[in-house]
């Protein structure tokens, strides 16, 4: 009787497990990944427009973005895959996805869950090869050479020459449309700049080189420029001085908002500092976009307009949003004299 009941207990049992959901085991398992980019370079955007068609059920591209920042050779991107209800994604290696269309080529995965991944592929052949020479090169009064945007370009090589000759053959790189030369300009004559446009698509293209009318400089400009750059340090970073005379200190004074819960510096005639590097008796600080008193780590690019890391105090005391200078700060990281972030010595740039 009672093997009896413990069959029947069992039959019961497994009858009972046959009608539980089954939609949990019922997924597929996505093993591979296989994609088709083609980009738009005719849309009009400095980036442009990127359609990616699967090839492969299971899964969709939910979101496609440039890492505009990216000081890589070629552009890179993150498309985003999200699966489909029925399906999960398994462990995605470089060889279990086919990449297709402009070059693509697998950089990395990042699985945020089952259902959602990210691609960062890199695209080796967009673009056509070929970019434009930068065209209405103008100078300013005290040495800065400007000039209209390029399309599809990622930045611009510039060589400044007296004489027709290049001083010291140093070629310097931008990537806004305009460069402070005053620094460079230590004698009269007559200078120039050649000037050439570096593809947005591959760092390794480049336009022709194109010539600017010549910048006639005599003693007196001379004077002029020199005043002008006295106050920049020759690699556009912010020259930090570690002792801060009265003469040097920005005029204005700190303002607390507690509906905005931030610090902002409010200049003589009343307005507020925007992106701006303010030096007081204390030390340096750094407004930024919104006005507010920086902290932490921040890039912030020089009048070379390369950018370079800071860091600024976090702590809510007397030295919050200080730049910290000669020194190690709170993560582990190495800053120099003039609070740029180091690597074994040398200044961090992008």
């Amino acid at each position: 009787m009672r093997v009896f009941k413990w069959k029947m207990a069992l039959v019961i049992s497994a009858a009972f497990t046959l009608m539980l959901p089954t939609t949990a085991f019922a997924r597929d398992r996505i093993e591979e990944i296989s994609l088709n980019f083609s980009a738009d370079l005719d849309s009009g955007d400095t980036w442009p427009e990127m359609e990616i068609t699967p090839d492969d059920d299971g899964y969709m591209v939910e979101d496609f973005q440039f890492d505009t920042d990216s000081t890589a050779k070629y552009p890179e991107g993150t498309v985003t895959l999200v699966a489909d209800d029925d399906y999960y994604f398994g462990t995605i290696k470089r060889s279990d996805c086919t990449l297709s269309g402009e070059g693509a080529y697998f950089s990395n995965v990042i699985k945020d869950s089952s259902r959602k991944i990210r691609l960062v592929v890199s695209f080796r052949e967009m673009g056509d090869g070929e970019v434009d020479m930068p065209e209405s090169l103008v100078w300013g009064e005290t040495g800065e050479i400007s000039w209209e945007p390029v399309s599809g370009a990622r930045s611009y090589q510039l060589r400044l020459m007296r004489g027709g000759k290049t001083i010291d053959n140093t070629t310097v790189e931008t990537a806004e449309t305009a460069y402070d030369f005053s620094s460079k300009i230590t004698e009269t004559g007559t200078y120039s700049v050649r000037i050439r446009a570096v593809s947005l698509y591959n760092s390794s293209v480049y336009s022709e080189w194109v010539t600017s009318p010549g910048f006639s400089v005599d003693s007196a400009r001379l004077e002029l420029i020199q005043s002008s750059s006295s106050n920049s340090s020759s690699d556009g970073s912010t020259t930090v001085s570690t002792q801060t005379d009265n003469s040097a200190i920005t005029p204005g004074q700190w303002q607390w908002f507690s509906s905005q819960n931030a610090w902002y510096w409010q200049n003589p005639d009343g307005t507020y500092a925007y992106e701006q590097w303010i030096q007081t008796a204390s030390g340096w600080y750094y407004t930024g976009s919104d006005g507010h008193l920086v902290t932490g780590w921040r890039w912030i690019k020089g009048s070379d307009g390369l950018s370079r890391c800071y860091y600024f105090s976090t702590t809510s005391d007397e030295t919050q949003g200080r730049m910290y200078t000669n020194a190690t700060t709170p993560d582990g990281y190495t800053v120099n004299s003039n609070g740029a972030w180091t690597v074994n010595g040398t200044v961090q740039i992008k």
